[in-house]
Order: structure tokens, then C-alpha cells, then sequence
């Protein structure tokens, strides 16, 4: 069944034309699946081939899939309109021949010039099928209607929190010397299925030690070892929704840059959090918890940004930095309704690596944090 109900899909769909409306766009062809799955509900492992949404400015929307996904579409959307493709037929073809069907003479036509899946072959063949159509990017105009969460896609969003919750304390609970981590792994992934999760948009991160200090480790066949960290990362999935949460756990007392870095970590993500409010921006948030781990003397040990946007996710990635990220060029202010995954994580490779993070909700007073685990040490 769709993840919300027809009127909030439709509601979706309105303001999306609304925004087409503005720009003189006869029509938009959306075919990155988060969009996709934000405006219709459509959802598939299948996305990996051809699909597109067709929105005109006005009117029903059309979507065009692989045949034997036409069921997915009928399962997970209200749309009355589903075309399919067979394997042998060219769908960037297809596409263009619908549009025309749709929305005759269109002379404006709306793509994603930044959508992950449609490569630039494809691109090409559905600008030069338009022609000569003159061709608007409409990226940011989707991305400017997911940013803000309504009411009823913030439940979803705590679902998937309370699913990372139990999926990061099992794999805590399963933390302990001599254990490799890829039991851990096991432990962590088996509990998030088991409360809920669907298919992830990214695999769980567990890495132990020295290990911890590359970012993005996946689990091995390491043993834990005594008095050192192991950072666990992971995001739970319901309705397509994630929220993600970084939390170390050490088997024993630190010592060195370790302990330095376990400190600076936990202190800058409470000052990160913060000015993670209406009226401030990431940008300034950022600021702040570069600033706190430069007061630790760990400014070499952190080279990213501090957080982004979570929301919808497909693999292979379960964030919207796309959309909002907190970095040094951001400035747009945090508004009610946005959900962040705060994130400081120090590094030094092949020595050691700490993380803290949380998925936050900005509310009219402040925020509220969705993601949590309380165990530090086994």
C-alpha cells in the first residue's frame, strides 16, 4: 500500500505544478527515484532500470516503467495513469512519444540534470527527442518542496528512528573483546529487520580500532581488542524513510588521541545541536562545531561537513545532502519541519576514529532529537 494517503501525494503533485507554473514549464519529466517516490509513493528495488514521472503543468501525471514493474507502481501509488515498457523497446523513446501524447506542442520541458540515474546518454537522447523544446532544470524545485517534513512524513521518520535505535543497541549490546565485527554487524542488522526495517538505502557501518579511522568502513573479520573504540553507523528504512545514527562504543577506558577524540566528538555535537533552531543556518552551525574541536586541538582529525538533510533515500545513500548540507556555504536558515542527521566524527587513519551523531528535528521552539543510544562502554 502507498506510505501516506491520496491527498498528501496530491498536495505533493499541486505544488510541484505550482512551481512549473512559475517557470513557464510545459511539463517535467522526474526520474530520480527519491523524487519519484516523494511525489507518487512509486517505490522499487527495480529502480536501477529506466523510469520516469511525467507532471504536466496542469492534470493528471503519467508514469512510465519497466513492464513487469507496472505492478510495483499499481501497489504503491494512487496513480490511475501506468505505462509499461517492454525489455526490447528503447524508453527514452517512450518517453518522449508520452510527453507528446500528454502535453502536445510543449515548448519548455523540465528535466533532472542532476539525478543519479539518468546518465548522460539518456539525457542527451531525451533533450534532442524534445527539441526543439527548450529544456529547464527542475532539481531544485523538487528539492525545495522535500526539505520542509509535513506532519505525516515526520511520523514515518520517527518509526525509522525508533527501528535505528534497536538496531545500534543490539549491535552495542553485541560489542565485546575478542568479537568480530562481523557479528556486530549481524546483531545490528537482524534487529532492525526484525523491528521493521525494510530494504536499507546503505549497508550498516561497523568498524573497530584502527579501523575506525577510515571513513565508511564496512564490517570484517577483525576481533575486537581491549580499550579501544568501535563506531557504529546505520539508518533503519520505513516508507522509504530514514534516519540515521553514529554512535561509539568502547570496550574499556581510552587513552591518547582516542580518549582526546571521544571527548571533543560528544562536546561538539551538543554545541552543533544547539544552533540546529529556526533563525540559524547550517553554515553557522558547522562553524561551531569546527570551532569546538579546534578548542580540543583536533582540527587535523575532522574534514567534512557536520551534518545534512535525511529524508526519503534510495541506495546508495540514505541522506539528502543534495538538498541541505551543514557546510560552510549554506545559508539558508533551519525552518520547522526539517530533520537533520548531526553528525561530528573525528578520524585519524590507520589510528583511530569517533563518532556521535543524531537525527534532529527542527521544531518552533528549538529541536528535538529522534535518534539515540545510551551504551558507551562494554
Amino acid at each position: 500500500m502507498p506510505t501516506f494517503t491520496a491527498d498528501e501525494y496530491a498536495e505533493r503533485q499541486h505544488r510541484f505544478q505550482a512551481e512549473l507554473a512559475r517557470l513557464d514549464i510545459d511539463v517535467a519529466v522526474v526520474t530520480a527515484p527519491e523524487n519519484i517516490c516523494y511525489l507518487v509513493g512509486h517505490e522499487t528495488p527495480g529502480y536501477y532500470t529506466y523510469q520516469c514521472l511525467i507532471v504536466p503543468r496542469s492534470g493528471e501525471s503519467t508514469i512510465l516503467v519497466r513492464e513487469t514493474e507496472a505492478v510495483n507502481a499499481e501497489a504503491t501509488t494512487y496513480l490511475e495513469n501506468i505505462v509499461g515498457y517492454a525489455d526490447v523497446d528503447d524508453p527514452v523513446a517512450r518517453t518522449a512519444d508520452l510527453v507528446r501524447e500528454l502535453v502536445s506542442g510543449a515548448t519548455r520541458v523540465g528535466l533532472e540534470e542532476r539525478s543519479w540515474f539518468l546518465p548522460p546518454a539518456a539525457f542527451r537522447a531525451l533533450s534532442d527527442a524534445f527539441a526543439p523544446a527548450r529544456i529547464i532544470a527542475v532539481d531544485d524545485e523538487v528539492a525545495s518542496l522535500r526539505v520542509v517534513k509535513s506532519p505525516a512524513e515526520i511520523e514515518v521518520i520517527r518509526r525509522a528512528a525508533a527501528i535505528t535505535d534497536a538496531g545500534v543497541r543490539a549491535g552495542a549490546l553485541a560489542v565485546g573483546v575478542g568479537v568480530p565485527e562481523r557479528e556486530v554487524a549481524a546483531a545490528a542488522f537482524a534487529a532492525m529487520i526484525r523491528a521493521g526495517s525494510e530494504y536499507v538505502a546503505m549497508e550498516p557501518f561497523v568498524a573497530s580500532g584502527p579501523r575506525a579511522g577510515n571513513i565508511h568502513a564496512w564490517w570484517g573479520d577483525r576481533r575486537i581488542e581491549a580499550g579501544e573504540g568501535v563506531l557504529l553507523e546505520m539508518s533503519a528504512t520505513s516508507g522509504r524513510y530514514n534516519a540515521p545514527l553514529m554512535h561509539t562504543v568502547r570496550t574499556g577506558p581510552l587513552s591518547g588521541e582516542s580518549a582526546r577524540m571521544a571527548e571533543a566528538c560528544l562536546a561538539a555535537r551538543a554545541a552543533t545541536l544547539e544552533l540546529v533552531r529556526p533563525g540559524a543556518t547550517p553554515a553557522e552551525a558547522h562553524a561551531r562545531c569546527k570551532e569546538v574541536v579546534a578548542e580540543h586541538g583536533l582540527s587535523h582529525t575532522y574534514r567534512k561537513r557536520s551534518g545534512y538533510s535525511v529524508g526519503i533515500g534510495f541506495a546508495p545513500d540514505w541522506g539528502e545532502g543534495h538538498i541541505l548540507s551543514l557546510k560552510e556555504t549554506e545559508h539558508r536558515p533551519f525552518e520547522p519541519g526539517m530533520v537533520v542527521h548531526v553528525v561530528p566524527t573525528l578520524r585519524l587513519a590507520g589510528v583511530a576514529g569517533q563518532g556521535f551523531s543524531a537525527t534532529v528535528l527542527v521544531t518552533p521552539e528549538g529541536n528535538e532529537i529522534l535518534t539515540s543510544c545510551d551504551i558507551y562502554e562494554r
